[in-house]
């Protein structure tokens, strides 16, 4: 049976509330591994959060003792906690986000406002407000105005592919990840997608690969590999291939015992090379190689000698056949006359013949 005491400790704990920044969510707890976060959070709950230590790790018994150091050593890589000697201490990720902020407009010369934006560019309030309001419920976190401001400033975006960057994120469920979505932003700026126009050519490749890849994957009744969705991007991005294209190519391929991607890929990189753009072009090209190769193969059909021909399919005529008649005629002539009947006459009989004329007379 509980005791009064017991009753108050365990409500206690029911009502506990423990506080987490906004930005941990945003910047970090999206990129911890499993046991990191759930310690992470399990000390924030415990009476731990100013100090603790391995010993301490130890008897919460959240996570196996062999993954202790390993999980430490991920919190503080991510710059969650810090360590002094043996003792663990949590960072203060509010001031040291501020502070950076401060730090980084200082260094472009200008006055740090800290709703994350220069307070004298209303273009840029402008931007932010529209990304808040269509991808964040009105609530856009602090962290995104400083990668909104980084997008602008550093990487030199024009502000609608800095909507655009979020709008991607967005459908892609990145927009709550802030590392995420720094590592889009910085790999536009490597590709050089700063201007709209260079940004809505990539990602209508990008949009091209995707379909290409399920409809690859529904032909090949396979899961597909690095290696494969390799060439697939390749046929979008390097030989313009569409979805007609690509459905032709395996068409094309699909007297083969052993189809492979590289047959699709080398049907459309000789269609690329002739310079077709549409399926109707490349059914064309296609029809006139079939007749071409039919040609091909009665010509050397003719040439090898396989079949009997007579003598016109052989270019024999005209003199050289009248010749060759004229010879068997006279072959046909000789013949009967070694075959008359003159040898099997012989003197007697002919003797006899002479004697019965005697007798009558």
């Amino acid at each position: 049976m509980s005791t009064g005491k017991g009753k108050e400790d365990y409500s206690k704990l029911l009502v506990n509330d423990s506080l987490l920044p906004d930005i941990f969510l945003v910047r970090y707890a999206q990129e911890l591994s499993r046991n990191a976060l759930l310690l992470y959070l399990w000390l924030n709950m415990s009476d731990k959060k100013n100090g603790f230590t391995d010993d301490d790790v130890k008897k919460l018994k959240i996570i196996p003792e062999a993954d202790i150091s390993a999980v430490l050593a991920e919190l503080m890589s991510a710059c969650l906690i810090n360590k002094k000697d043996k003792t663990y201490s949590f960072d203060d990720l509010k001031a040291r986000e501020v502070g950076d902020y401060i730090q980084a407009a200082a260094a472009r010369g200008n006055d740090p406002d800290l709703t994350g934006l220069m307070s004298n560019e209303k273009e840029r309030k402008i931007l932010a407000d529209s990304i808040s309001s269509t991808f964040y419920q009105g609530e856009l976190p602090y962290i995104f105005y400083r990668l909104i401001d980084k997008c602008l400033n550093e990487y030199k975006f024009d502000s609608r592919v800095v909507y655009k960057l979020f709008e991607e994120g967005y459908d892609q469920f990145k927009h709550r990840s802030l590392q995420q979505m720094e590592n889009m932003a910085a790999s536009w700026y490597r590709k050089g997608y700063t201007d709209i126009r260079s940004l809505e050519k990539q990602l209508e490749i990008n949009k091209r690969t995707k379909s290409l890849i399920e409809l690859t994957g529904k032909l090949m009744r396979k899961r597909l590999n690095g290696l494969d969705l390799d060439r697939i991007t390749g046929w979008a991005e390097d030989l313009g291939a569409t979805e007609e294209l690509v459905t032709l190519a395996f068409k094309e391929n699909e007297f083969r015992s052993n189809l492979t991607l590289k047959n699709v890929g080398d049907t459309l990189t000789k269609w690329h090379d002739q310079g077709i753009k549409t399926a109707e072009e490349a059914a064309r090209f296609c029809e006139e190689e079939h007749k071409e190769n039919k040609r091909n193969a009665t010509r050397r059909k003719a040439k090898s000698g396989s079949t009997w021909r007579t003598g016109e399919e052989a270019g024999i005529g005209g003199a050289d056949k009248e010749e060759t008649e004229a010879k068997k005629t006279s072959e046909g002539i000789k013949e009967e006359k070694v075959i008359l009947p003159q040898d099997d006459l012989i003197p007697d009989d002919i003797l006899d013949m002479f004697g019965d004329s005697d007798e009558d007379n």
